[in-house]
């Protein structure tokens, strides 16, 4: 009886170190992925074309700590502002994509977040990129009808990021400008009269805090 109470004993103190162990390793992991989104935020404001944002090197298998952490919104958000950069500037540097891929790409990680995005603030600030991503859709000058489509229905994302969020002071701007750009009276329609929107680093689009 003794020999299995002193066996019992052992294994019950392997199983406490080993436990011990795993929540020691979960929670440098968690430190790991604050520390890790932290720094690539600011990485990102510098260089929106960084390569492996956002990819915490993490030990325990299966990266439990990014369950604990929540960390499903807070990607998705960053991925998706990273693909609108990539629209942005036409290319990838991860992935070799043609331009029509990361539009369409960045426009559904955008839909996704304005529907399914946790706080207002992420809902409204993703309607806003999405009106700047179709104001900005390449199209001819002379096909003044295409452009009408386009401003119409960027200002319909405007406005929704303004329903969303009444705080968001870049969709106010943004809705400004298509007012402007559709008034009668205005002139022609022009490459050049969509040219002013979307946002320089720093501006609008850049990830707000870490997330948790």
């Amino acid at each position: 009886m003794n020999h299995v109470r002193r066996h019992r004993s052992a294994i019950i103190a392997l199983l406490c170190t080993a436990a011990g162990a795993v929540l020691l390793l979960l929670a440098i992991d968690a430190h790991t992925w604050r520390t890790t989104v932290a720094q690539d935020d600011l990485r990102f404001r510098a260089l929106p074309a960084h390569r492996d944002l956002w990819k915490p090197q993490t030990s325990l298998p299966g990266d439990p700590a990014s369950s604990l952490l929540g960390t499903g919104d807070t990607m998705a958000y960053r991925r998706a502002l990273q693909l609108f950069w990539f629209s942005r500037i036409g290319s990838d540097p991860e992935e070799r994509q043609d331009l029509p891929t990361l539009r369409a790409q960045a426009q559904q990680h955008l839909q996704d977040l304005t529907a399914q995005g946790l706080s207002s603030r992420e809902r409204s600030f993703a309607a806003n990129l999405l009106g700047v991503l179709v104001v900005t859709t390449p199209t001819s000058s002379q096909d003044k009808g295409a452009i009408e489509q386009i401003l119409k229905r960027a200002a319909g994302y405007f406005q929704q990021a303004i329903r969303i969020d009444g705080h968001n002071g870049d969709a106010k701007l943004n809705l400004e400008m298509v007012l402007r750009v559709t008034k009668p009276g205005k002139g022609g329609f022009s490459k050049d009269a969509r040219s002013g929107y979307g946002f320089g680093r720093g501006r609008g689009a850049t990830p707000i805090g870490a997330g948790y």
